[in-house]
């Protein structure tokens, strides 16, 4: 695999929290890591770590043990299409192998409702941010949500997969209102783009599911991602505000010479 032409280190903050219900539906990923109702932090340093890298957010759907579920079929597969990266590929072999996982997950979460007469079809989001040798690329499905904060302007990189987004529709359930997820219905499309020109040097990066947008401003949001336990603080203050849903966030602080 080619070595970085330039160093780079990422501190990473993680929590997943139930939030203001009675079980977690939320799952996060770091490398190989899945885990949900935890926090942790890691410190990377690619230039000695350079192989394939993946942080992603998925929030289940389709109620409690399901959601729960699907979020984590989805990350699980996720991280095995990370580790099976083969060295020197381009960016739309990189989109057509995760296009092509995350259209099997699809199917399988399909068939599982189908065979499980569910009320209710399991799906998830899934918000992902792949470190792959020198490049570094962004996947999207559903209404979690990926920023960018640079010089204390805070910028969304993803869009909502709502009715409201989509569309342009503004009756007042729109927005709560998601047309795509991984499973739920056959048909799926997925965001994918490169967003290493838009990094620099003491940026962070914030990955997230929509139980922290929906009690959180993105003017809230800024001071609380460049505290020293920005994870923990973001939870909380979702927390204080009485959030009725499941709470997950990565922090990343990206360090580039």
């Amino acid at each position: 695999m080619p070595k970085l032409n330039f160093s780079m280190q990422l501190v990473i903050n993680a929590i997943s929290h139930k939030g203001g219900l009675p079980s977690n539906e939320d799952m996060i990923l770091i490398g190989n890591d899945c885990f949900r109702n935890h926090s942790k932090s890691y410190e990377l340093d690619f230039n000695t770590f350079d192989f394939p890298f993946m942080l992603a957010v998925a929030d289940g759907l389709g109620g409690h043990e399901h959601g729960a579920m699907a979020s984590e079929i989805v990350l699980t597969k996720i991280a095995k299409q990370v580790t099976a990266l083969s060295p020197e590929l381009g960016q739309e072999a990189i989109k057509s192998k995760f296009s092509r996982t995350l259209y099997d997950i699809n199917e399988h979460l399909l068939i599982h409702s189908k065979a499980s007469e569910m009320a209710k079809a399991m799906a998830s989001t899934f918000s992902g941010i792949l470190f792959y040798e020198r490049k570094i690329f962004l996947l999207h499905v559903g209404d979690s949500r990926i920023y960018r904060l640079s010089k204390n302007v805070l910028v969304r990189l993803t869009r909502d997969h709502s009715l409201q987004e989509l569309t342009g529709t503004t009756i007042n359930s729109s927005k709560a209102v998601l047309l795509n997820a991984v499973g739920g219905q056959k048909e799926m499309f997925i965001d994918f783009e490169e967003i290493t020109p838009k990094l620099v040097d003491d940026d962070y990066l914030l990955l997230c599911t929509d139980g922290l947008t929906s009690e959180l401003s993105e003017t809230a949001i800024i001071p609380l991602l460049q505290h020293p336990q920005p994870h923990q603080l973001l939870c909380n203050e979702a927390l204080k505000r009485n959030v009725q849903d499941n709470v997950s966030a990565i922090v990343v602080k990206y360090y580039k010479d």
